[in-house]
């Protein structure tokens, strides 16, 4: 491998797709809560986690039933991308340890050192099953965004007395074993075990399904000729101008009737006015001003995160553009960007603006929202 050193937990969160993004930010939101509140946590980090009872959207179970079926197993790519592979049981034996010995606020790891390629896992599954991996293998498209390699140092969590128990190969051939005898157990997952699933096979919310199920929403909405806006932030200054624009311009629109945080609400106006684009301008700034939000920091990650992020999935899963205004409230002079040079900030330049609590968040939406 390329180095035998883990990433500790004291490494910079570097997301490099929508799901990691979504972790770090949850991450960084119960840190704040944590150092806001002093809300009791510890966040733990792990990955490929392998066992009985596992989704088969995952590599193993889905190789596992494939192989069981007799057809053929799909590998992302060429195969080489690195995992470290950890049975269950040693994961849940990890939480215990952490629940009684870890220390609140903490980060701890939970990984091993023992990686091993894709490819090299599909081939010990075809070795358990009497297959020719050279027949049974076959290499399809990559994953966008799949990462080479996840690495893990783990020994903070080693030093509170947790080891790995469960060799590789122990556990691979358990877990074969549970799913030789119940084949069944998650009815049917014909299309979990496509080499590229293109939606979420977990049942749907209540209310998205209820929409959808019931033709509220579908793919055809948006094929209707002109504009037709969704505006959030009524009462709010560009809120205000943009729907003023529209009537000027002659450009159909109507403002959003619910809260950003309220899904079923979003999924409703959605319905309801049926439009070509959806424009984010509202958002917690406080009143008078900006300090507000220091002493309602609750009301402000709702709206102005988490609200946020719940139109945006709408808009992503109806196909729907979504613009999001802003702020420029999330930089503050530095050596490269002297007051009066006339050096200026780029799109791309990462918020270094912390001052305040409201720029806090509309910096971290921002970041989170641009791998969405």
């Amino acid at each position: 491998m390329e180095t035998d050193i883990g990433n500790p937990e004291a490494s910079q969160l570097l997301p490099t797709n929508p799901y990691s993004a979504t972790k770090a930010g949850a991450e960084m939101l119960v840190m704040a809560y944590h150092r806001s509140y002093g809300l009791p946590l510890i966040t733990t980090r792990g990955n490929n986690v392998y066992g009985p009872n596992q989704y088969p959207e995952k590599l193993i179970p889905k190789l596992i039933l494939l192989a069981m079926k007799g057809e053929q197993l799909p590998v992302h790519g060429n195969g080489s991308n690195v995992r470290s592979y950890l049975h269950c049981d040693d994961v849940a034996e990890a939480f215990d340890v952490i629940l009684h010995k870890g220390v609140i606020g903490h980060v701890y790891n939970i990984g091993t050192k023992k990686e091993r390629r894709v490819l090299d896992v599909a081939q010990d599954i075809c070795k358990l099953f009497g297959l020719d991996a050279t027949k049974s293998i076959s290499f399809v498209q990559d994953r966008p965004f799949n990462d080479q390699r996840y690495f893990l140092d783990d020994q903070k969590l080693i030093k509170l007395g947790w080891r790995e128990r469960t060799p590789w190969e122990e556990g691979l051939k358990m877990t074969i074993e549970w799913y030789t005898k119940n084949p069944n157990w998650w009815g049917d997952v014909s299309a979990a075990l496509r080499p590229h699933p293109r939606v979420s096979l977990v049942v749907h919310s209540d209310d998205d399904a209820w929409l959808l199920e019931n033709g509220f929403i579908s793919d055809t909405d948006n094929n209707c000729s002109g504009l037709k806006l969704l505006i959030y932030g009524r009462t709010g200054w560009i809120g205000g101008l943009l729907g003023k624009l529209c009537e000027n311009e002659g450009i159909k629109f109507e403002y959003g009737a619910g809260r950003l945080e309220d899904r079923r609400s979003i999924m409703e106006d959605v319905m309801r006015v049926r439009p070509t684009h959806v424009f984010n301008a509202a958002g917690v700034t406080g009143r008078p001003n900006v300090d507000w939000c220091e002493s309602h920091k609750t009301e402000t990650i709702r709206t102005n995160v988490v609200g946020t992020l719940t139109l945006a999935d709408v808009c992503r899963e109806n196909n729907l553009l979504m613009m999001n205004f802003a702020t420029g409230c999330i930089f503050e002079y530095d050596k490269e960007h002297p007051e009066g040079s006339g050096i200026g900030f780029k799109e791309e330049d990462k918020p270094n603006f912390t001052g305040s609590f409201y720029s806090k968040t509309k910096a971290m939406v921002i970041q989170i929202l641009a791998r969405h």
